[in-house]
């Protein structure tokens, strides 16, 4: 109900300042009414994504860094102020994904990747005080089943993640890529059955290492493969997203690429 105004003249009586004060209350209720219509959680103008810190995973791409038996050496042309006018990089150089189809897969190239399949939910084993030092380590079921015993199992479509801690050799190629050049026998990773056990049972998304990688076909569908990572050791074991900005190249199973951890 709407206060009646006061008439010039007219002296001023209690009960019009009670009509006002029922005017203001009215107001206040449809303005609470409003606010509480509005969506739940809905992004004020101007809001960030809400995480507290992101970490890098991903090494400088250098014209020294390690590559396997056969892959181009890395060429950065530069300008007289040093700047970066020109590249030449192979497709598996530095920090780099890959796509792995299974049988029957209708994805098979980096470019027909949705958005949604590069930014993942990850979680972190840490094998970091068996593998750093220990080139022959591989992660078995048993140990993703000792993981799960500890965090809860591994979600379907995850990216799961392996630490152990063989990026710090990556400043010395020859120490990085193992003994004899043959990245796949002689550095640390994921064992065949505990890929088995992830990919084709877990159903998740894709496998990360910071190591040269091991391929794994899934069963069924696709898979991501990023390998070449760095300090995963400051992601936590879960709650993370990872966001990977590839190279959208033609026809390509693999491309370099920049990859964030974003950390709640």
């Amino acid at each position: 109900m709407a206060a009646r105004p006061v008439q010039p003249g007219r002296p001023w009586r209690a009960r019009d300042g009670v009509a006002a004060c029922r005017l203001l209350a009215l107001m206040a209720l449809a303005g609470l009414l409003s606010a509480c219509a509005a969506p739940v959680g809905a992004p004020e103008a101007g809001e960030q994504a809400r995480f507290s810190r992101a970490v890098d995973l991903s090494h400088v791409v250098r014209e020294d860094v390690p590559l396997r038996a056969g892959e181009p050496r890395p060429r950065l042309v530069r300008a007289p102020n040093g700047d970066v006018t020109q590249i030449e990089l192979g497709s598996n150089t530095g920090s780099l994904l890959r796509v792995v189809a299974g049988p029957g897969a209708e994805l098979n190239s980096i470019e027909h990747l949705s958005p949604r399949d590069l930014v993942l939910p990850a979680v972190v084993i840490d094998a970091r005080d068996r593998a750093q030092d220990t080139p022959t380590f591989t992660l078995s079921a048993g140990d993703v089943r000792a993981w799960e015993r500890r965090y809860g199992s591994v979600p379907r479509g995850t990216l799961v993640l392996l630490a152990t801690g063989w990026d710090v050799r990556w400043g010395d190629p020859q120490a990085y890529l193992g003994a004899g050049g043959e990245p796949g026998l002689a550095v640390p990773g994921f064992g065949a059955d505990a890929a088995d056990l992830l990919l084709n049972q877990r159903g998740v998304a894709g496998l990360g290492v910071d190591a040269p990688g091991r391929l794994y076909t899934p069963a069924r569908g696709f898979a991501l493969f990023l390998e070449n990572l760095t300090s995963l050791e400051q992601v936590p074991p879960t709650g993370a997203t990872v966001v990977i900005g590839v190279l959208k190249l033609q026809a390509a199973s693999s491309a370099p690429a920049r990859v964030l951890a974003l950390v709640p």
